[in-house]
This record gives structure tokens, C-alpha cells and sequence, in this order.
């Protein structure tokens, strides 16, 4: 039997199915170090500036390939929570060791493979025990500080029976740099009757590629909640989380694109429902301007009697320029499953326009208005210490769509 070194060795050249493939030859690979040391004020600016995050609540800093150890993880650590490197974590923790590579092939395609091979196993790992319910979000933040190098990082995240978590993960580049990989696989478990909030906010630029790869796993009971933001231009982005549910075991999945410049925005997602009454909700709210090309991809697989799920798709394009387009699969292997989707895309009707207009807004205000309602209609399922945070980023969005 082939070992896992062996498997990614022989994909180090195989292609994603979907979104554009990247020569990752043309970029550096940087050396994996963790450090015990500072970022400089300009790390601490961006991430605050483009991802709303303050350095002073990051648990675990990572810029380009070196992670800076961070005293908020201290905190964490009186209620039992872990949060530390990977690469530290698999020498220290037998659990740890057990969870990676599980739920993500290496040999998937040519970044897995990448990531097996070179990344160092830099990344974060969380640990929340039993019963414990964390009183405050788990923040991360990932940069790119340079146009030329490819950054990996891998995720372990594992919360415990009867657990609650919020993990928020920034991803940015600051201004002016425009270029680089990153590659980012994360692997998340929800244990029986837990529950995982994880919001991914990303912020890249012109020229950067992006390739999560991410799987989540939710046991019996379990509930997973995602929130996906990407508002900035890119090269090109592709990513299609799949989590695998258990018996009684719940997901919901709520993707926000900002789609803009000429760009190409691969996002989707699917569920697998394998557990008698489970359920998953996937739903997509997209924006797209200046030549943009937004594809949503959504499915939902019934394998156990009593599933339910629904995949809403709803894009808005803001000029004749771009493209959008919904792409959503329901498909079952038994019966007693109840499966729906609903997909729309199309302008801002101009009659809700010239209501507002009629009501004493300006055009640009009535648009922005509609924009919101649009962009916001799942926000309050988030946490509440997270909304103020989503908020900030539609305001952003919707500014720069009707500017």
C-alpha cells in the first residue's frame, strides 16, 4: 500500500478539476520558522485595516511562511483551549497526529500535494475540550507580504462533546503587493452535540491565487455554521468545502463574493448528509463588476432517510461586462429526503429603485440600500460577536459596488 509521501509525490502535477491551474513553479517556497517574536506595524496595520482583526486578539499569526506565537493564546489556555502551530502541535499531541491528513487527500490535486510536500505544517491547531463553551472568538490571521512566494498553511481544528466554538480566520495581502499563492487546507471535527462558528474573510489582490481545501466532519448532534467573505480582486480563487454529517447533525454554509476587476471566483461548497435526519443549508449571495467571472458551485447528497436539505443561489450583476453563474446539485440515494434549491441572477430591479427614489433617497443611496439588504440577509445567523465585524465588511462592499 502506497504511503501518503508516496501519493502526493505522483500529484505534485496533477490539476485541479475546477478554476484555473497555476504554474507553481513560477513562485518561491519560503522556509517554515516559528518565531517568538513581533510582527512590524505594518503586519499589525493591514490586518486591521482589511480584515478588521486587531493583532492584540490574534491567537495565531502567520506572515508568508514565519508564525509569531501570540499571548491571546495564553488566555485560551485557562479554559483548556489549545491553540498553537501545527508543526508544534504533531510533535507534541497524540490527537493532533491522529486528525491530520485524515479528512483531506494529499493526493487531490497538485496543491494538496503541495502543501503535503513542502508546506512545513505551518498552520494552526485548535483544541476545545469537553462541555467547554469558548466566550470569545478564536481569531487567526494568514498574510502574504510579498508578490513572488507561495504560502501554506494547514488547519486542524477539533471540538470536543458539547462544545462551542467561534474560529475567525483573516487572509490578506496589504496594499500594493500583487501577486503570490497561498494554498490553505484545513481539516475541522465537530464531535456530538458540538458546535463550530468558523468565518473566513478574504482580501487579496490583482495577481494572487488562492486554493483553500477544506473538509468538515460532524458527528451526531453537531452543528457547523460557516460564514465565507472574499470583497477584493484576485487572480483567480477556487475553493469547494465539503462537510460530511452525521446522524441528527446540522450545517449551514453562507458564501458572500465580492467579484470584481477580471478576476476568476470558483466557490462553492457541497454537504454529504450520511446520518438518518440530518440537514445542510448552502447558500450564495453574489456581486460581480468590471469583467469579473463568478461561478457558484453548491450540492447536497442525501444518503440516510429523514435528510433535508436547500441550496440558495442569488447573484446580482452590476454591469453587462461580467459573469455570473449558479451551478447547484441535489442528488439522493434514498428515500424519505427532502431536497430543494432556488437560483436567481439578475440587475437591481429598477422599480425598487425608483420606489426608494420616490421616498426622498438619491439612486446611488436607494441602490446601496438594496445592495445591503441583499449582501446582509443571512448575517443574523452569525454569533453576535461577530456581526459587528460582517457588518463593517458589506458597509465596505456595498461602497465600493455603487462608487
Amino acid at each position: 500500500m502506497e504511503s501518503l509521501e508516496e501519493r502526493a509525490r505522483k500529484a505534485l502535477g496533477k490539476p485541479a478539476p475546477l478554476g484555473v491551474d497555476v504554474d507553481l513553479s513560477r513562485f518561491r517556497l519560503g522556509e517554515a520558522r516559528i518565531t517568538a517574536g513581533e510582527p512590524d506595524a505594518l503586519v499589525e496595520k493591514a490586518a486591521r485595516e482589511r480584515v478588521g482583526i486587531g493583532a492584540e486578539r490574534v491567537s495565531y499569526l502567520q506572515v508568508g511562511e514565519t508564525v509569531f506565537a501570540r499571548t491571546m493564546a495564553r488566555k485560551l489556555a485557562s479554559l483548556g483551549v489549545v491553540v498553537k502551530p501545527l508543526r508544534q502541535a504533531l510533535g507534541e499531541d497524540l490527537l493532533a497526529r491522529e486528525l491530520s491528513w485524515k479528512l483531506v487527500d494529499p493526493a487531490a490535486d497538485k496543491y494538496t500535494a503541495h502543501a503535503y510536500a513542502y508546506g512545513g505544517e505551518l498552520g494552526y491547531y485548535i483544541y476545545v475540550p469537553p462541555g467547554v463553551r469558548v466566550p470569545w472568538p478564536i481569531y487567526t490571521c494568514l498574510s502574504l507580504f510579498t508578490g513572488d512566494e507561495v504560502q501554506f498553511a494547514h488547519n486542524v481544528v477539533y471540538v470536543d462533546e458539547g462544545a462551542e466554538a467561534v474560529v475567525t480566520t483573516g487572509c490578506l495581502v496589504p496594499h500594493g503587493v500583487g501577486g503570490g499563492v497561498h494554498i490553505g487546507i484545513s481539516e475541522f471535527y465537530v464531535a456530538r452535540g458540538a458546535r463550530l462558528t468558523f468565518a473566513m474573510i478574504h482580501a487579496w489582490s490583482e495577481g494572487v491565487y488562492v486554493r483553500p481545501r477544506t473538509a468538515v466532519r460532524v458527528e451526531e448532534g453537531g452543528e457547523y455554521l460557516s460564514y465565507y467573505v472574499v470583497y477584493s480582486p484576485v487572480a483567480s480563487i477556487q475553493t469547494y468545502p465539503v462537510v460530511y454529517l452525521g446522524r441528527g447533525a446540522k450545517a449551514k454554509m453562507v458564501s458572500v463574493i465580492a467579484g470584481m476587476g477580471g478576476g476568476e471566483y470558483d466557490i462553492g461548497g457541497g454537504a454529504v448528509i450520511e446520518g438518518e435526519g440530518g440537514s445542510a443549508e448552502l447558500i450564495s449571495r453574489v456581486l460581480a463588476r468590471d469583467e469579473a467571472r463568478v461561478y457558484t458551485r453548491s450540492s447536497i447528497e442525501a444518503r440516510a432517510r429523514g435528510a433535508k436539505g436547500h441550496i440558495e443561489c442569488m447573484g446580482v450583476l452590476l454591469d453587462a461586462r461580467s459573469r455570473v453563474e449558479a451551478i447547484p446539485t441535489l442528488t439522493s440515494t434514498v428515500e424519505e429526503v427532502e431536497l430543494t434549491h432556488e437560483a436567481a441572477i439578475g440587475m437591481i430591479a429598477g422599480e425598487k429603485v425608483e420606489y426608494l427614489m420616490s421616498k426622498g433617497f438619491t439612486e446611488e443611496e436607494a441602490r446601496a440600500l438594496l445592495l445591503r439588504g441583499f449582501l446582509s440577509a443571512e448575517e443574523r445567523a452569525l454569533p453576535e460577536p461577530l456581526r459587528p465585524e460582517v457588518s463593517r465588511i458589506i458597509d465596505y462592499i456595498v461602497r465600493h459596488a455603487t462608487g
